[in-house]
């Protein structure tokens, strides 16, 4: 009787040890199949962000707007698993009009086949960051030079909040930090020439060691001269160079040669997305000024496609040069190259203090094969952006140069201080990417996730 007694408590035993064994399992296939559900609607929610970027017009279909069209909901429930399982995901998308960098919250309930099982959860969010052609200061493919004494390169926000609507903040010595950078894909030796130039920040490349000169440094604030502060230098560098068309959509208001002194858009209509489409040969004058009008948003395509008397701007000594009044805006399309001197490009003003938005006026190399020369000189304050994939682009002066440079090589001259604009690093309309992923698995990170977002996700 013991005996049986001994084998029948030990059979009912193994019974239950299966039994849970088989739950433990099954509960674990549910529980990665939980987590598959969760990142399908995640992935559909960055279809859709991404959809947006791309089209304006995209109306994020199939989706509940909410919040006044700032936000955005889905459900789906068509998840049909093994044995008798079903899957649901919902998924709130806060910004999804864009205004702001958007962040998803994904909720996914699996409830297995039986009366007896407890649904299985997953909780992901994650927000979302806009992958810029300027996310680094300096980028070229191959080489970039510094051949003055004293060029620094430091860096500022301009506009920390991402919202275009808030005052942009000026570069300041109270408001940079030293997150430069610098980098080339080039995996040649010597390809990033620092000499004697201050990098405060970062120095990437594609392979080889960068160095630096016995006055220059690499590193953050308090850097010692002649080296390069462990972390701060990389030699993984990436980028990509893609080739640029000047934009299609609307009409451009055709014009001659700018080759004396003139307002734009002067008389000019606005296209249906209040910015003056201009084609013109090319910019070509000595002591004359091309000035945009303020509050005015100027896209430029200028049809030069050579060199010398062929290029596409030549703004020549003395008083000349381009003047962008405050809350004006240029934007230049040209495969030709450009050479401007004189007082150079005055985008809102002659000091840091003064100078408008790097975004605020911008040149777009369209160039596809050969060499693009690109050379801006002036003894004052240049803010803007450059992106010209087959550009060799020389910065030549003793002021100040703010924005971000993507070319095939760069070179700066002179004293010049460069400032990169770190709130480039989400500008350009290019598809978002994710910064930070995070599942939630306690019930106080939900609930607050859910408070963040407001949204209870019992939709």
């Amino acid at each position: 009787m013991i005996m049986c007694a001994i084998i029948g408590i030990s059979i009912v035993s193994y019974l239950n040890l299966g039994k849970s064994s088989q739950s433990i399992a099954n509960r674990a296939l549910y529980n990665n199949g939980a987590m598959n559900i969760a990142e399908y609607g995640m992935e559909e929610a960055m279809y859709s962000i991404n959809q947006m970027v791309s089209n304006p017009s995209y109306t994020w279909s199939g989706w509940t707007s909410t919040n006044g069209g700032a936000d955005a909901y889905r459900k789906w429930t068509s998840f049909t698993l093994d044995q008798n399982s079903t899957g649901v995901v919902r998924v709130y998308v806060k910004n999804a009009d864009g205004a702001l960098a958007p962040t998803i919250l994904a909720r996914s309930t699996v409830t297995l086949g039986g009366a007896t099982s407890a649904p299985i959860e997953k909780w992901i969010k994650i927000t979302l960051a806009m992958t810029s052609k300027f996310a680094n200061g300096l980028v070229a493919k191959n080489t970039i030079t510094f051949s003055g004494n004293n060029a620094t390169v430091d860096s500022w926000n301009s506009d920390p909040d991402n919202n275009s609507a808030t005052t942009a903040i000026k570069y300041s010595t109270t408001t940079k930090d030293d997150n430069g950078s610098v980098g080339s894909v080039s995996v040649a030796v010597n390809v990033v020439g620092v000499n004697n130039a201050d990098i405060w920040g970062y120095v990437a490349t594609g392979g080889s060691p960068a160095s630096v000169g016995s006055n220059g440094l690499v590193g953050p604030w308090g850097t010692t001269s002649g080296t390069i502060a462990a972390g701060h230098s990389s030699t993984d560098f990436s980028a990509s160079f893609d080739n640029v068309t000047a934009p299609s959509t609307y009409t451009y208001n055709v014009i001659g040669t700018i080759n004396n002194d003139t307002t734009l858009p002067g008389t000019i209509t606005a296209a249906a997305d209040g910015k003056y489409y201009i084609e013109a040969p090319a910019i070509n004058f000595n002591n004359k000024t091309l000035t945009i009008s303020a509050g005015k948003e100027v896209v430029l395509k200028l049809t030069n496609t050579g060199s010398g008397p062929s290029a596409a701007i030549s703004v020549g000594g003395g008083s000349g040069g381009i003047n962008i009044t405050a809350t004006g805006k240029l934007v230049v399309y040209t495969a030709g190259d450009i050479d401007i001197a004189g007082n150079g490009v005055m985008n809102g003003g002659t000091t840091d203090a003064a100078a408008g938005q790097p975004i605020n006026f911008q040149l777009w190399g369209t160039k596809t094969s050969g060499t693009q020369d690109i050379k801006i000189a002036g003894n004052g304050v240049l803010s803007g952006i450059v992106y010209a994939p087959f550009g060799s682009v020389k910065i030549n002066g003793n002021g100040s140069v703010s924005g971000s440079i993507v070319a095939n090589d760069i070179t700066v001259v002179g004293n010049a201080a460069f400032h990169y604009d770190e709130s480039l690093g989400s500008f350009g309309g290019n598809p978002y990417r994710v910064a930070a992923w995070t599942e939630l698995t306690t019930a106080d990170a939900r609930t607050q996730a859910c408070t963040d977002m407001g949204s209870a996700m019992t939709f």
